[in-house]
């Protein structure tokens, strides 16, 4: 009887350690998937300010210097189809501010329908705004004559586009009819 009886503790023994075994290898089975299929932890590293990112390091504006000539005070204006030389622009500061002119031999357009419009272009990084509409002297060229708002330099500006924009048309510049590069 006493082998019946150690019999029977031995097999709830058994029972109960298998049935802890099997509890214990659920749980880290639930766990194990649940880390699977979890999304991975990405690290976020956090900007100040957009022109931290925006402004280059040391070496890269090395680069820059090089590769794009900043200093230059003259660009010629060519027409984009011909290579013809129609103008000059020159660039520089005034009264501690950025000042660009620019005077060129367009044909006349009808101006109550159209307009040149002048675009100052930065390669790097990629940007471009517009200095205006073109006016005429007295002796008929189109010019301009713009002065920065600011205290901002503008010399990575260093593309010059002409275009004829229409006054009921889009504000995004239109087909490039003359160009210019400063240190060009």
């Amino acid at each position: 009887m006493v082998s019946d009886r150690n019999k029977r503790t031995h097999r709830w023994e058994s029972a109960t350690v298998t049935a802890v075994c099997v509890i214990v290898l659920f749980i880290i089975f639930v766990v194990a998937v649940r880390w699977f299929r979890s999304e991975p932890i990405a690290e976020e590293s956090v900007v100040s300010s957009i022109a931290n990112v925006l402004k280059p390091d040391p070496i890269s504006q090395a680069v820059i210097d090089g590769a794009i000539d900043t200093q230059s005070r003259e660009a010629t204006l060519a027409w984009v189809s011909t290579g013809e030389r129609v103008g000059a622009a020159t660039r520089g500061e005034k009264d501690d501010r950025y000042y660009f002119e620019m005077k060129a031999a367009l044909p006349e357009i009808d101006r109550e329908v159209s307009y040149y419009q002048v675009w100052l272009l930065s390669r790097l990084p990629y940007d471009f705004f517009s200095l205006g509409e073109m006016v005429t002297d007295e002796d008929g060229y189109f010019v301009i004559e713009w002065q920065a708002p600011d205290d901002e330099t503008y010399s990575n500006y260093t593309q010059v586009i002409i275009t004829v924009n229409q006054y009921e048309g889009s504000l995004d510049p239109g087909t490039h009819l003359v160009e210019g590069e400063f240190g060009n």
